[in-house]
């Protein structure tokens, strides 16, 4: 599935919202220095003459000398700024694992410089437990494919008349089905059946947590920060809310509550067909009512 997001998002940690790509101006300058390196290790060599000429070889000077190289020499100059601030490479240590303390070191470097990026979506909620929202994407124990739709519908990258008409791309904000203002609340508990689903799975979640509906939060599928004991439970509970998603949101018309019951149904059989699965939520999902109401 592919859709568009910020690249600096992208870059995020995934504990952050993020996917971890990796920070091109840190792979690069981590490349670079560790070029240089096996370079100056060299016999016969110009750049290993020159580092020994300017005593480049290991860590130089902090803050470094940038008059002493000429300019001419791109290549040593920043050489030289960037070996005052790199970690020499411990002579037990395997140049793979250099080469990640290095990249790691070079991207706090960045970030201290540059400052980390605040996504939107924290902007605009900014009590919101995002570490614990993240943590409970990644802990989902549903298919990549699954976590994916939850993850834009979390950072709000749905494309609904509302964001459409903003941009001109549609002539009105109302969904097509029902006339409403088309939000991401309305498409996934109020369009269609959807109050029924909505109240039918909160009165599933409440016999989970052996409480009342009343309790469980409408906020969750949008901003799922609770932190539920015993894992297993909260593992179930996040399965069922990430179902709710992608029932909700990528099926053309909005499904009945018979029709959503009956694929929760088929959903929790596929889960428990797998022994990993079992391990993840235990017997929590035995609440689910595989007769559909009315029958």
């Amino acid at each position: 599935m592919t859709f568009k997001v910020p690249f600096s998002t992208l870059q995020q940690p995934k504990d952050a919202g993020g996917t971890a790509l990796i920070h091109i101006m840190a792979k690069c300058t981590n490349l670079f220095i560790v070029r240089m390196e096996r370079q100056g290790q060299q016999t016969d060599n110009f750049t290993a003459d020159w580092l020994t000429k300017w005593h480049l070889h290991g860590r130089t000077p902090n803050p470094p000398d940038i008059r002493r190289i000429p300019t001419k020499l791109d290549y040593l100059y920043r050489y030289n700024i960037q070996a005052a601030y790199t970690p020499i490479r411990g002579n037990l240590e395997s140049q793979k694992i250099y080469r990640k303390l290095l990249y790691k070191g070079l991207l706090t470097s960045i970030h201290a410089v540059a400052g980390l990026h605040e996504m939107r979506i924290q902007k605009l909620w900014p009590d919101t437990d995002w570490i614990q929202v993240w943590k409970n994407l990644s802990d989902a124990p549903v298919s990549d494919n699954t976590q994916c739709v939850w993850y834009q519908f979390i950072h709000d990258l749905i494309p609904t008349n509302v964001r459409l008409h903003r941009i001109n791309v549609t002539p009105s904000n109302t969904c097509q089905q029902c006339a409403a203002i088309d939000t991401l609340e309305h498409r996934l508990n109020v369009c269609g059946e959807g109050r029924l689903i909505w109240q039918y799975m909160k009165t599933i979640l409440a016999r989970m947590l052996r409480t009342i509906p009343a309790r469980t939060s409408n906020e969750w599928l949008l901003r799922p920060h609770f932190n539920i004991w015993p894992s297993k439970r909260n593992h179930a509970v996040l399965w069922t809310l990430a179902n709710v998603v992608i029932s909700r949101l990528l099926q053309r018309t909005a499904p009945k509550l018979q029709d959503f019951m009956y694929f929760l149904f088929r959903s929790r059989c596929k889960l428990m067909n797998n022994r990993l699965g079992r391990d993840l939520v235990g017997n929590y999902l035995t609440v689910l009512d595989p007769t559909p109401t009315g029958r």
